[in-house]
């Protein structure tokens, strides 16, 4: 009887329970766990990883034999990832070992015979590829600047303008480790499959003085990344930094539902996976400090606060909403919102941060409305970092080197989440300030960080915390995407019966 009821305690799981109440350490969660793969509900942790594209080209018998047999005991759990998180929290020198994640494109999931409308999403079923449209909504997105601004596929690496049909991860500590596997799963695989490219990422970290000298990492235009990103249990919440505990302007908490969804191809009860879109980012080093320097210089200010208007904070986290400097206890605030700068005269409507995540000023829109838009990022950046930018010794003092982001997040729905954001959001000049008028009584700009749009003019306040009024300066974007496409993190049991 005992079994019994222990076997109902794990099936007991609601995606929509608030995180204060997923102790995801109870047995409520072993199923869900023991089901899922890592790096979904929490960040991996290692510095180095191996990302290999893979197109199928055997039977799709020998396929499906080749990921149970070979794959599937090689992928890591959300149950291990549990375990290793909890033992690092004992042990802060403890190393998990190799990562594992494998996901499949709907034309994978094609090609081994499964049917793709059993995905509500229809963005991950068409594909990233496919940039089309109905004449309607083609349209209506071009009226109201929410069609699909990303460079067109014939464009893209070369790798990434093949079918795509599987991805897997590796990372790990040691960059050895992560070679090792690569190799190990390109010999593996040449008897069904061919490998398209293998991305090749490095964390970069610089230690942050103000915050007590601990290593963050940073992108490669020298910002600390990652410092917001929903939290999904009570253990999250209870480890959040001090100063964003009290949660009165910001609520980083999020239900399982934003990131988990049922596996369709799965009748185990607590089967769930998520969608994850695969972005190739380049960062062109050189033409963002130069357009840094031309706003500071347009506007009269430090380009210290240029950079930080772009982006949304200083490059030590800083959030510009809060000072127009670095301010030394700030770096890692995360507990505020925009709504005491309505007009953007300190933290501007079009920064990077407001645009991707406008803290609950989207016009008509309920903060929890707009709260389910969030995505999970698990990116990682790739190429040398120039000098100063980290604290990497491995450097390349060419500004036009390869560099850029291998961006990753995962979602419940991938066009309600990622697409909205970046097409309704951060590449539509309209959002938020002329949406409703289509820009005629004044218009916001697209994101001058990752907007894709050709047309990325703004408008700047000319003093920060000022109602002194805004002037329009064009902020060229120096990110561009290299190639792409969307994936499915299918369940551990789907898996292990292919």
């Amino acid at each position: 009887m005992m079994d019994f009821y222990e076997e109902e305690l794990e099936m007991a799981v609601n995606l929509e329970t608030t995180p204060d109440c997923v102790d995801i350490d109870s047995s409520n969660y072993a199923a869900l766990l023991r089901n899922l793969q890592a790096n979904i509900l929490w960040a991996h942790g290692r510095n180095f990883a191996r990302h290999i594209f893979l197109r199928f080209t055997g039977s799709p018998d020998d396929v499906k034999t080749w990921i149970r047999d070979s794959v599937a005991i090689l992928v890591t759990t959300a149950k291990q990832q549990n375990e290793q998180i909890n033992e690092r929290r004992k042990d802060k020198t403890y190393d998990g070992g190799l990562v594992c994640g494998f996901f499949l494109s709907a034309e994978g999931f094609k090609f081994l015979g499964f049917d793709t409308e059993q995905f509500a999403s229809g963005a991950f079923r068409k594909g990233m590829k496919d940039q089309t449209e109905g004449f309607l909504r083609h349209i209506v997105t071009t009226v109201t600047d929410t069609n699909n601004k990303d460079p067109k596929p014939e464009t893209w690496e070369a790798g990434f303008q093949e079918t795509i049909h599987a991805l897997l991860t590796f990372a790990d500590a040691s960059e050895g480790q992560v070679i090792k596997a690569a190799e190990a799963i390109r010999t593996s695989v040449a008897k069904i499959g061919q490998v398209l490219t293998i991305e090749e990422g490095t964390v970069l970290r610089r230690k942050n003085a103000a915050a007590g000298g601990s290593p963050e990492s940073v992108e490669h235009f020298g910002y600390f990344d990652g410092i917001s990103n929903p939290l999904f249990t009570k253990q999250d919440l209870d480890e959040e930094l001090p100063e964003n505990k009290e949660r009165v302007n910001w609520d980083a908490g999020a239900r399982l539902s934003l990131v988990l969804v049922d596996d369709p191809f799965s009748e185990e009860a607590d089967t769930f996976g998520s969608y994850l879109v695969y972005r190739k980012l380049g960062q062109n080093f050189n033409l963002f400090n130069e357009r840094v320097l031309a706003l500071a210089s347009s506007l009269k200010i430090d380009p210290e606060l240029a950079g930080a208007m772009v982006v949304g904070r200083f490059k030590d986290g800083t959030p510009v909403a809060l000072a127009d400097t670095p301010s030394a206890g700030a770096e890692l605030a995360n507990d505020f919102n925009f709504q005491e700068d309505p007009d953007g005269m300190k933290c501007p409507i079009h920064s990077h941060i407001r645009k991707v995540n406008p803290r609950g000023t989207t016009p008509l829109t309920s903060l929890d409305s707009e709260r389910k838009r969030r995505i999970v990022r698990r990116g990682i950046p790739y190429g040398e970092p120039m000098p100063g930018v980290s604290d990497s010794a491995s450097v390349d003092p060419c500004p036009d080197a390869a560099r850029g982001l291998l961006f990753m997040c995962f979602q419940q729905n991938v066009e309600e989440q990622f697409e909205f954001i970046q097409r309704t959001w951060v590449d539509n000049e309209h959002f938020p300030k002329g949406v409703f008028s289509l820009g005629l009584l004044g218009d916001t700009g697209d994101d001058p960080l990752i907007g894709q749009d050709e047309d990325e003019t703004q408008r700047w306040p000319k003093k920060w915390g000022s109602d002194g009024g805004k002037k329009a300066f064009n902020f060229e974007s120096a990110v561009t995407l290299k190639g792409g496409e969307y994936f499915f993190a299918p369940s551990i049991p789907f898996l292990k019966a292919l």
